[in-house]
């Protein structure tokens, strides 16, 4: 069948000859389902329907651009005489019902939509005063995310704050309490936004379906207008959207689904998989008959190779044969390739070699490459390693896009400006390539921010601006470093001043050129350059697209915006990229890749637990409040009964995330035409090795998989971080840093590479005067006074080479999701001893390397209630700690002091996870009984003494007690006296141990490694 020019298969001649009625299109990926739609509405034309009375919806505005270009160039005839099919996005759609009808539903014609980023500003001004007796407001942004997950939610459902809140059980659990406290900050935001004069997608949805609904007149009006609708993407659809089509064109109407349920990869923003599963009884024909459903399963887009890996996929997901599994339109030659490397940089640097081979060997075009990843984070490897091959790249992702270094510069700068005690983003800038200063230069700022005291003579902790703000007070700073500091300082007031009174694009504007960002990309080699220039106009784009509201850009507001991108949260990320027409590789996730096709796809770190990826927290409504019931949505007939035992019901959330996590992965293979590369690695840290995912396992046993090469022993941990190439260097052939290493193996080997001795004199002597002006060394045996923590001590105990990471030499630490969760339970339980309602400990966050995790199904607050010290009223909460030992000074601070008889203390220190067996651990007993001893705590010497670690991770807890003896005392104070000593000295050797495993350092330590190495599998768990 042709139409208009267009051969057709069968199954898509199927579809377009179907009778005008309700029809679903179970359309697999790369099947065509554009030109079916595209055909299936010019054929009706033919037939004699008018061009204004057909309409195609689709969800994206890049896929309602794609569709309405397609829709011209097929009906050139009509659109030449200005007749056209009306095209638009499903909330495109609603915006004209409210645009039109609004007024009857008390809206306003000229409404504003905001996006995300503005939903979640204007959510953190609605918070208000409270009160808040539940949840934890001093961590707003978690909150302030919670209260958008829940508001869509809610919205998505047809629903008001208030019909949630009328929903709540009588005597409400701690759940409850948390999640009614979210709806009064949405009844807030509903108001702030009322009084801003905005409206929010989930807004658009309701409001229409109010018009549609409110007024049957308006919605038959609508319906009149079109003979045939066709809804584009379907499953990616919420449970509103389709409620506010079923009014408008239900009952028999001619409604054409297209879509995928295979490809529902956007179930954790609202998407339901019931609405195209249940299309066929909600729009049924005129004759109340379920609606028909053709396949399309022919792929037009990928190889054989490649849709056996895809159908292998949707059998896992379903647990058996796919129905219609797709099939092949030819035997074009294609590839399957997998591969397991021992580290994250071989793999990297692999994929880097083969992108530059294909390219130079094969003719493929930087362009129809890209490379798809599961999370932001994993993006930056791989970037690295081909800007190393020289390879011109675009990162399409947007949180990955905050890595790439010309934007990480430019952030910087933002958040220099919109947060002034950010010293890290000032340090960022002032290293960078603009001021070019040393760290030998930022230690006078550094020295004078920690030396400042208050009124009342304690020690203040300025941010390095307050420093530069005072640069006359900083001694200790070369002329050099003093000059640039005060360039840098007079940019800043400048910027600081200007973005009071332009929008934000024009703030970043300003930025890159007060920086000369455009320079050093003309002088960049080509590749890079066309990557930095790239990677700059996706962030102005960004930045643009995120300031809708002329007038109220908020610096803030955006900053948090980017915060939420790094934490790959932003709902924003689930549209559709943008690929740049410049000739770059593309670097993006995969939920940014739908809709996307390229030659060559390349799909890394398929690790176990990294994709598919281990959910940080399943959307529990019994055991988180930001989501909905299951009982209030719409499509709640359909989804599982959730059991009150959390093992059981973790169980069934797991596999329902296992199974969103398959679909990720079948849109992520079905991205490649011809060449189709699965890779992961054993070593993404060194923490412990990974295995292979499922998905890799998969691709190695499809029986015409290559396979790139198999790392079967993934050895030690790297221990050096990758090497850099250099990029290529006009004057040093091997590059600098070769040159380097000759200069430093022979000192004549400069001289020698050049003709003219008196020119290289020259420049030799303005090199010397240039090192001359650099700050001399610090002299190390001038020192104050060694200070340290309680914590601290315990690590001298443990480790003393840790110690020296952690306090003398400090180098980075991972993130610990068990000090966290650490301090919201104590946070917790001193509101608690107040006689204040406790704040929120959220379940999401996971275990820690320092503490181990409470048990399964334990919630630390609930122990502590549980314990005797729940009942008891401390005489002191968390009471300061600051003692002079052997000549160190030692800080820290004490949970809670009970005083159960005159003169009795027990010193009590709270953990929230498990007991784990650590000798050292009692060296914190011993510096508390230490101090109460000595009159340190509160002026007091009580007569007797008792201290005791308390762990809640455990239900009932479990305590571990010493009673201060004068033995035990004075074998106390050797100790800590030792240890203190110890702590102000120049040994620490590493003391290896199981604490290894988890120690942040273990990249830079051999004995731990060699510990680890001897002590595996046997030890290491």
């Amino acid at each position: 069948m042709t139409v208009r020019g267009v051969t057709l298969s069968q199954e898509q001649a199927a579809v377009v000859a179907h009778r005008l009625e309700p029809l679903r299109i179970s359309a697999g990926a790369g099947t065509g389902k554009t030109t079916t739609i595209v055909a299936r509405l010019a054929a009706a034309i033919d037939s004699g329907i008018e061009p204004e009375a057909a309409l195609g919806i689709t969800f994206t505005n890049k896929a309602a651009e794609e569709l309405a270009d397609r829709l011209r160039s097929t009906l050139r005839d009509h659109a030449s005489e200005g007749r056209e099919v009306e095209v638009t996005t499903y909330h495109g759609f609603a915006l004209r019902i409210v645009t039109e009808f609004g007024a009857v539903a008390g809206v306003e014609r000229d409404l504003q939509v905001v996006g995300p980023g503005y939903v979640r500003q204007l959510l953190h001004e609605s918070i208000g005063d409270g009160p808040y007796q539940h949840l934890d407001m001093s961590a707003l942004p978690w909150r302030v995310d919670e209260a958008a997950a829940l508001g869509a939610q809610v919205a998505g459902n047809l629903l008001e704050p208030e019909d949630v809140a009328d929903a709540a059980p009588d005597s409400p659990d701690e759940v409850w309490l948390r999640r009614l406290e979210l709806v009064e900050m949405l009844r807030r935001y509903r108001q702030r936004k009322r009084q801003v004069g905005v409206v929010d997608y989930g807004d658009l949805i309701l409001l229409a379906h109010r018009v549609a609904s409110e007024y049957p007149e308006l919605a038959h009006r609508i319906r009149n207008r079109y003979r045939l609708v066709v809804l584009d993407e379907y499953q990616d659809t919420d449970p509103a959207q389709r409620e506010l089509l079923r009014r408008i064109f239900g009952n028999g109407f001619p409604v054409t689904a297209v879509g995928d349920a295979d490809q529902t990869i956007y179930e954790w923003r609202g998407a339901s998989l019931e609405n195209f599963a249940g299309f066929p009884d909600h729009f049924r024909t005129a004759d109340s008959l379920a609606a028909p459903t053709l396949p399309l399963t022919l792929n037009r887009r990928s190889g054989p190779r490649i849709l056996t890996m895809a159908n292998a996929i949707r059998n896992e997901l379903h647990g058996a044969v796919a129905i219609d599994p797709l099939q092949p339109a030819d035997d074009a030659p294609d590839s399957l390739a997998c591969g397991w490397f021992r580290t994250a940089w071989e793999e990297a640097t692999w994929i880097a070699g083969e992108v530059r081979r294909l390219h130079d060997d094969e003719g493929a075009a930087w362009g129809d490459m890209a490379v798809l990843f599961r999370k932001n984070r994993q993006i930056a490897m791989v970037r690295d390693a081909l800007a190393q091959a020289d390879v011109p790249l675009e990162v399409a992702s947007l949180g990955g896009l905050l890595s790439v270094p010309e934007v990480a510069d430019v952030h910087a700068w933002l958040r220099v400006l919109g947060r002034p005690d950010d010293s890290v983003a000032a340090a960022r800038v002032l290293l960078g390539g603009r001021y070019r200063l040393g760290l030998g230069d930022l230690a006078p700022l550094a020295s004078w921010a920690k030396t400042q005291p208050d009124a009342g003579g304690d020690d203040l902790d300025y941010p390095v601006l307050e420093a530069i703000d005072r640069l006359p007070q900083v001694n200790g700073l070369s002329e050099v470093a003093r000059q640039r500091l005060g360039e840098f300082r007079a940019t800043y007031r400048r910027l600081l001043s200007e973005a009071q009174g332009i929008t934000l694009v024009d703030l970043v504007r300003r930025i890159v050129d007060a920086v000369d960002g455009w320079s050093e990309i003309e002088a960049m080699q080509p590749a890079a350059g066309l990557s930095a220039r790239l990677n700059l106009y996706r962030f102005l784009d960004l930045v643009e697209d995120w300031s809708p509201l002329a007038g109220r850009p908020s610096l803030e507001g955006f900053l948090g915006y980017l915060d939420l991108l790094q934490e790959d949260r932003s709902s924003d990320e689930l549209d559709t990229a943008r690929v740049g027409s410049q000739d770059a590789v593309s670097l993006l996730t995969v939920h940014r890749a739908k809709g996307l096709e390229w030659e060559t796809v390349f799909i890394p770190a398929l690790a176990d637990a990294t994709f598919p990826t281990r959910s940080q927290g399943f959307d529990d409504p019994l055991a988180n409040p930001k989501w909905l019931p299951y009982e209030l949505r719409l499509d709640s007939a359909d989804l599982p009964n959730l059991p009150a035992d959390s093992r059981e019901r973790k169980a069934i959330l797991r596999e329902r995330h296992l199974a969103q996590e398959l679909r990720t992965a079948y849109v992520a293979v079905t991205r490649a035409e011809r060449r189709l590369f699965m890779t992961g690695a054993a070593w993404y840290d060194n923490t412990r090795p990974k295995t292979p995912s499922m998905l890799l396992e998969l691709a190695r046993t499809q029986p015409e998989a290559t396979q790139i090469g198999w790392c079967d022993d993934p050895g030690e941990p790297p221990t050096d971080p990758p090497t850099v190439a250099d990029a290529p260097d006009p004057h040093l052939a091997g590059g600098w840093r070769s040159a380097l290493r000759a200069t430093l193996a022979d000192p004549s080997w400069p001289q020698r590479q050049t003709d003219d001795s008196t020119v290289f004199h020259r420049h030799l002597e303005q090199l010397e005067l240039m090192l001359d002006g650099l700050p001399e060394p610090p002299d190390l045996d001038q020192t104050t006074q060694p200070t340290t923590s309680v914590t601290g001590l315990v690590t001298l105990a443990s480790c003393p080479k840790r110690f020296y990471w952690s306090e003398i030499d400090r180098l980075p630490r991972k993130p610990s999701p068990w000090l966290q969760r650490g301090t919201v339970l104590h946070r917790r339980i001193e509101l608690h001893h107040q006689g204040i309602a406790a704040f929120d400990l959220d379940s999401d966050i996971g275990s820690g390397n320092d503490e181990a995790a409470p048990a399964e199904g334990v919630d630390a607050f609930r122990a502590f209630l549980g314990s005797r010290f729940g009942g008891m009223r401390p005489a002191y909460i968390e009471t300061p700690l600051d003692i002079d030992v052997e000549g160190t000074r030692i800080r820290g601070r004490i949970d809670a002091i009970f005083e159960a008889e005159p003169d009795m203390w027990e010193i009590v220190d709270y953990k929230s996870g498990r007991r784990r067996d650590d000798p050292a651990a009692v060296v914190q007993l011993e510096a508390y009984a230490m101090a109460a001893a000595d009159g340190a705590v509160r002026g007091r010497r009580p007569e007797r003494l008792r201290v005791t670690f308390a762990y809640f991770g455990t239900d009932p807890p479990e305590e571990v007690s010493h009673e201060v003896t004068s033995e035990w005392l004075a074998k106390a104070r050797r100790h800590v006296e030792a240890l203190a000593e110890a702590a102000g000295g120049r040994q620490f050797e590493p003391v290896p141990s199981s604490a290894c495993e988890r120690c942040d350092f273990l990249t830079f330590c051999d004995a731990g490694q060699r510990w680890i190495a001897a002590a595996a599998p046997d030890t290491v768990h």
